[in-house]
């Protein structure tokens, strides 16, 4: 959750470690640093904050140089501070390096240094490698690297600068993503494609367990041995280039808007409506497989974690297999019993979170099946899982999840409709809810038709400092994520419920002062729905429903309506979620937080 940038060239390096630094703030944000090679010693300069702040103090005559490494920080091991914020640099500032991910066994690694005289000056992990690094260099890199491969443990990317190799990078990779960039005349290192764009025009992706040496003529990649290994150069992809803001004065608007395009290619690309047929061969898991699975059991985080309860509702309602929303990071605490009839779904934007990266490894150590729904093909979970199902929702760059969540719905949607499909309950459903979807992306072009009315309601309760959120079914499941958004970059305590919960306890809450948003669509549990709408208002609460925009009762009994079209009731959590991503934006706004960098979080968690 950490942001690493390198460059080596014949171009000033500030420059580039800086705009890289800016492109990766996404990962994290509370610090930054650089170090540039100049005149036989590293320079290096960091503190805490951002780098919009730190950068114009950066003397460009001080950093002049054409080697350097770069990061931007979240904290994980000592507070955001100047001594703890990256590079870390060793007891003769001979070496600089910048580190991505978690040094598991630091606290030993550190006694055992500090038993052999040195001194630390952070309190991070970081600072073990940099001195681990230093006192096995003789001159060789490789060996030097080899030795952090063999001595510590976790997950980690680091990037790495000795001043008697003026410019050379060396990259270390274990678990957490890292890749370098190859130019013309100039290479690179990251950890985040995102950050060589405009200046690469291949990439090769560091497996785990290997050590690259990048000069500006050349990289190579060796394992862990030491043996050099061949490589696959792949070209930049082009899309990566169209990366921005397009207008939108945040990446999280921008992202919401975008969600249409991105539901009607993942929809289309999977539905053959033909035929009544879920495409998702490539899973490995055909009707014989599909069949003998007794259990699903699905692990997420977070926003991934509200998608794992709306795939275990539709599971179990659709294709009557007995299905467990569980949060990863409490999967091992819970001594699962998993055999080879489970079948375990990991949901994850990144394919890097870390508690759900152990959760898997659990999982394949008992031999149960497999499946990462995920928006990075190429990552940890998506190469440790049998199969893969691509959520297809592009690079999202705000760090509250919106695109990515009613992606993560759709794709379990269709993983759902191909199980039923399978094991013989897929002949009305399928087609039903296939033609239904199709309808999806136009849904939501309607709800964002109603943006000034939620930005009026925004003006309403941007003022509150606590929420409730209230849906029943598949929507309690919007209740939680709506409840997440909206103290995500609001800061407004927001709680979600299953409605159900309210007169057990919650209802003391209400008041003017507590607004309450209430997901009252079509469907079974409408009228309920409308009965406690009608409970709040009893009791002088403010309430906000999402409600058809054909909806005659909604009105009377709700304070603002948040109007979205009618679609099954199976489908209207991927729309309903629309406007109160919406209405967490604009309050957010008017409250004038950080919305794309909402303060203490982070893209992607690869920390327990």
């Amino acid at each position: 959750m950490c942001g690493i940038i390198g460059y080596t060239g014949a171009s000033q390096a500030l420059p580039i470690l800086v705009h890289g630094i800016h492109t990766l703030s996404y990962r994290g944000y509370d610090s930054a640093g650089v170090s540039i090679f100049r005149d036989g010693a590293l320079i290096v300069r960091k503190d805490k904050g951002r780098i919009g702040d730190l950068a114009p103090t950066w003397s460009r005559i001080e950093l002049a140089g054409t080697c350097g490494i770069g990061h931007t920080r979240w904290a994980t091991h000592g507070e955001p501070s100047q001594k703890n914020a990256h590079p870390q640099v060793d007891a003769s500032e001979g070496v600089a390096l910048v580190h991505n991910g978690i040094l598991e066994n630091d606290i030993a690694l550190r006694e055992g240094l500090e038993a052999e005289g040195v001194v630390f000056a952070s309190d991070t992990d970081t600072e073990v490698f940099a001195h681990l690094f230093s006192r096995n260099f003789d001159g060789d890199p490789i060996a030097a690297a080899r030795v952090l491969l063999e001595k510590c443990h976790g997950h980690f990317a680091l990037a790495i600068q000795h001043h008697l190799m003026p410019d050379t990078l060396i990259a270390v990779r274990r678990g957490s993503p890292l890749l370098v960039g190859l130019g013309v005349g100039e290479n690179l290192v990251a950890s985040d494609v995102l950050a060589l764009v405009g200046r690469a025009y291949h990439t090769i992706e560091m497996a785990d367990e290997q050590i690259a040496v990048v000069t500006p003529e050349s990289a190579t990649v060796y394992d862990k041995h030491g043996n050099e290994v061949e490589v696959e150069r792949k070209p930049l992809d082009a899309s990566e280039l169209t990366v921005g803001k397009e207008g939108f004065p945040h990446y999280m608007l921008k992202e919401i808007h975008e969600q249409p395009e991105r539901l009607y290619e993942l929809i289309t690309a999977r539905m053959d409506l033909q035929h009544d047929h879920v495409r998702l061969d490539d899973l490995g898991l055909d009707d014989d497989a599909w069949r003998s699975i007794e259990r699903v059991d699905l692990i997420g985080c977070g926003t991934a974690h509200y998608a794992c309860f709306y795939g275990a509702y539709v599971l179990e309602a659709l294709a009557g297999i007995p299905t467990r929303a569980l949060q990863a990071h409490e999967y091992d605490a819970r001594l699962p019993v998993i055999d080879d009839k489970t079948l375990v779904i990991a949901v994850s934007q990144s394919g890097e979170t870390a508690d759900t990266k152990v959760a898997v490894d659990l999982a394949v150590s008992q031999g149960a099946r497999t499946i990462g729904v995920l928006n990075v093909r190429e990552s940890f979970i998506g190469r440790a899982v049998d199969g893969v199902l691509d959520i297809h929702a592009g690079r999202e760059v705000g760090v509250a999840s919106t695109k990515a969540y009613t992606s993560m719905l759709t794709a379990l949607l269709l993983l759902t409709l191909r199980a039923a499909e399978a094991r013989g309950r897929g002949d009305e459903i399928v087609g039903r809810l296939g033609r239904a979807m199709r309808g999806i992306p136009q849904a939501i072009r309607q709800v964002m038709l109603s943006s000034e009315l939620i930005g009026e309601v925004a003006r309403e309760i941007h003022r509150a400092n606590n929420m409730l959120f209230l849906g029943r079914g598949a929507d309690a499941t919007t209740a939680l994520e709506g409840a997440l958004k909206m103290k995500e970059i609001s800061y407004i305590h927001a709680e979600g419920y299953a409605a159900g919960e309210m007169k057990h306890g919650p209802i003391a809450l209400v008041s003017w002062e507590v607004p309450t948003v209430a997901i009252a669509t079509a469907g079974p549990w409408r009228d309920r729905m409308i009965g406690n709408m009608r409970e709040i208002r009893a009791r002088e609460g403010l309430v906000i429903a999402v409600a058809a925009d054909d909806d005659d009762d909604a009105p009377k009994v709700a304070d603002f309506v948040l109007p979205v079209p009618t679609v099954d009731p199976w489908i209207a959590p991927i729309v309903n979620v629309v406007p109160l991503q919406l209405l967490a934006y604009e309050t957010a706004k008017r409250r004038g937080c950080d919305i794309d960098q909402p303060r203490n979080l982070a893209k992607t968690v690869t920390v327990q």
